[in-house]
Order: C-alpha cells, then sequence, then structure tokens
C-alpha cells in the first residue's frame, strides 16, 4: 500500500508543483469556459435588435405598426428613413447585425379597400443568430397585427361584436409548447458542451503532460510494480481530479448561474466516469506515440473543435451524411455531449445506460494498450 501512496503523492506534486500548468487545465480548464461563456450568455436570448424604420405611408395605421415593432421585445427603433435609398445607405454604413422594415406607400388605404399590402422586413444575414431571431420576433407582430386589424374591419363592414369577429378572423387557436428551454435560451444550449469540451481537452494536456513532460521524475516504486498497476495508479489520479473538476463545474452551473443540473448523482458519476476513464486512455495512448508535448498539443487541438461540431450538440447528428456521421461516432465526446445536456435539462436521457458502456468499454479496451506504451517510454528514461 505504500508504493501505491508513494506514487500518488509524487504525481501530486508534479501536477500541483513541480508543473503546475497541469493542476490549471485538470481543474480550472471546465469552470472557466463556463464562467466564461455563461457570462457571454448571461441575456439567454438576442434582443432589441436595432432596426431602420421607413414608412412610406404615415397613416394611422402604418404608425400603430411601427409602434408595435417599437414596443416589441425582440426590436429598438434606432432610425428612421424615407425611401428605400435610406435602407441601402442604412446596410452601407451602420447596419451591422440589423434590420429595416419597410412600410409601402397606401398601405392604410390597400387594408381598407380589402387588398394585401405588402410589408418587407429586410435582415442583414451575416449574423444567423441575429436572422432568426428578428424573422421569429417580426412573424408573431405581424401575426397579432393582422389579427387585430382584420377583427376591426369585420366589426365595421359586418357591425359583429368583437369577440365573434375575433373567432371568424381565427377560427383555430394556435398554442405551442417548448420542453427543456421554452424560452430558447442561448446559455442552456451551447455552456454545458462548451464547458463539456474544456474538460476533455485540459484532461487530455494534462495525461500527455503527465508522460512526456521532460521534468516528470520516476521513483523506485514505480519500477516495482507491473506495467498495468503502474498505469493503473495515473489513471486514478487523473480520472480523480477530472472527477472533482466536473463536480464544481456543476456547482458553479447550478449554484451561480441558476442552470438546471437534473438527474441524479448516480447516473453523473457514470456518465461523466466512464467518459474520463475513456479519455485518460485514449489520451494516454496518443501521448505516447507522440514525440513531445508539442506535438500532442497540435493533435488534440486538431481533434477538439470536430469533435464539439460532429458531435450533434449543436448540429444534429440524423441529418449529416452517413459518413460524416461515421466519423462522428469515432469520437468519445459523441457519447457525452448530448446525453449529458438532457441529462441536466430534463433529468433522464434515453441512451445514458448504452453510451455510458461504449465509453467504459472503449477505455477497458485501450487500458493495456497504453499502460504498455507508457511503461516503455518510462523505461527507456531510465535507461537514458
Amino acid at each position: 500500500m505504500k508504493k501505491y501512496l508513494r506514487l500518488i503523492k509524487n504525481e501530486l506534486a508534479h501536477i500541483f508543483y513541480h508543473d503546475l500548468r497541469r493542476g490549471v487545465l485538470l481543474l480550472g480548464a471546465a469552470p472557466a469556459y463556463l464562467l466564461l461563456f455563461a457570462w457571454l450568455y448571461s441575456f439567454g436570448i438576442v434582443n432589441q435588435i436595432p432596426l431602420l424604420i421607413v414608412d412610406q405611408d404615415n397613416t394611422y395605421l402604418s404608425r400603430e405598426l411601427t409602434r408595435s415593432f417599437s414596443g416589441s421585445d425582440g426590436f429598438r427603433t434606432v432610425a428612421r428613413g424615407s425611401n428605400l435609398q435610406d435602407v441601402e445607405d442604412w446596410f452601407g454604413h451602420d447596419g451591422r447585425h440589423t434590420a429595416a422594415l419597410v412600410i409601402p406607400k397606401n398601405f392604410t388605404k390597400d387594408i381598407e379597400q380589402e387588398r394585401q399590402s405588402t410589408v418587407s422586413l429586410i435582415i442583414e444575414g451575416s449574423n444567423m443568430m441575429i436572422t432568426s431571431n428578428s424573422n421569429i420576433a417580426a412573424f408573431e407582430i405581424i401575426q397579432h397585427f393582422n389579427q387585430e386589424t382584420g377583427k376591426k374591419l369585420i366589426e365595421r363592414d359586418l357591425h359583429q361584436v368583437p369577440y365573434l369577429a375575433e373567432r371568424r378572423m381565427a377560427p383555430v387557436n394556435f398554442n405551442y409548447r417548448i420542453l427543456g428551454n421554452p424560452k430558447l435560451d442561448y446559455m442552456r444550449f451551447f455552456v454545458y458542451g462548451l464547458a463539456l469540451i474544456a474538460m476533455q481537452q485540459g484532461l487530455l494536456l494534462s495525461v500527455a503532460s503527465g508522460i512526456l513532460w521532460k521534468g516528470n521524475k520516476s521513483i523506485p516504486e514505480e519500477f516495482v510494480l507491473s506495467r498495468w498497476k503502474r498505469w493503473l495508479v495515473k489513471t486514478f489520479i487523473y480520472w480523480s481530479l477530472g472527477m472533482f473538476s466536473y463536480l464544481v463545474f456543476l456547482g458553479i452551473s447550478n449554484y451561480f448561474f441558476m442552470l438546471p443540473v437534473n438527474g441524479n448523482f448516480a447516473e453523473h458519476f457514470i456518465l461523466a466516469g466512464s467518459f474520463l476513464f475513456c479519455i485518460v486512455q485514449l489520451g494516454g495512448i496518443i501521448a505516447s506515440l507522440c514525440k513531445n508535448e508539442l506535438l500532442f498539443s497540435r493533435v488534440s487541438i486538431f481533434y477538439t473543435i470536430p469533435a464539439f461540431i460532429l458531435s450533434g450538440f449543436t448540429w444534429p447528428l440524423d441529418p449529416m451524411p452517413f459518413w460524416v456521421r461515421c466519423l462522428a461516432y469515432l469520437s468519445p465526446y459523441t457519447y457525452v455531449a448530448d446525453t449529458a445536456r438532457n441529462l441536466y435539462i430534463y433529468g433522464s436521457d434515453s441512451r445514458l445506460a448504452i453510451n455510458c458502456t461504449i465509453l467504459f468499454i472503449t477505455g477497458l479496451v485501450a487500458f493495456p494498450f497504453a499502460s504498455r506504451l507508457y511503461s516503455k517510454i518510462i523505461e527507456k528514461k531510465t535507461i537514458k
């Protein structure tokens, strides 16, 4: 038992004293990303999009429509124009991430004479979030305006009482409900995945430093143990610190940013534990095959961004081409990203058991290869 304790003490000394960056990466990567991006998305959704209003009619109905846009949460009127040239000038100079509402001439006249009038919303489309939110907000405003205006016209022409006019205008009352993220909050959508990918990267770089750092010093007790026991001790240390980082990440999410963290402790332990165990083994293999930390850093950074994009966390796996999905399923992160988000938000995920099994079995298969390669490296250092 003393041999194991000496090994653990030696490795912890390297992590938190001799090579402090390892400790920072292990414990700080996930919380740092969480804090950064949670503050970035603290407003949750993109509101108050700057709006140019071009009212070419300037009648009571057109002014009512402009008031509807100005008074909404989705838009913020920052300028007014009188013709289409003003729209071109706006987007040419001041229109980045903005929109323009164009109300045509004879807007009120056409409506009162039962001719359809066309209102245009022109959106600067370089940012898809701005475009999407502008469309949704404008659609809701126009839909409400149409309903109210149509009801008044029916009341006027058919002399109907208001509630009957409303029923004639809208015979079907549509209602929808969004589960999990009813406000379409970007913080709930992005932050979990970014923190988890940072935790993965921090663990990979730390494991690589534990193998490749030139300042690593072996102790006699390390050579008394067999290869697999030697690597098992190292795995236990990095896995345990990774689990501690995961718990810190959950605590900050829930208590500081009020993000939902549902699911019981056992489910979180199994998901994070199997994922981190798999990452330690694969990181050990790749680090042992790399000549130095610089090469490993390049390889791991090259892997991280595709792993996040292909995981299904932002773009669903099903619409991806078959060969891209095959690549996605080669990454351990694919098996944890979406499952973790569902666990946090809903408290369960139907794929939890199978994904944890895949990650754990992958780690078990990789373990003997990692232990063998790691032992070769430290034995070579001893010979030198």
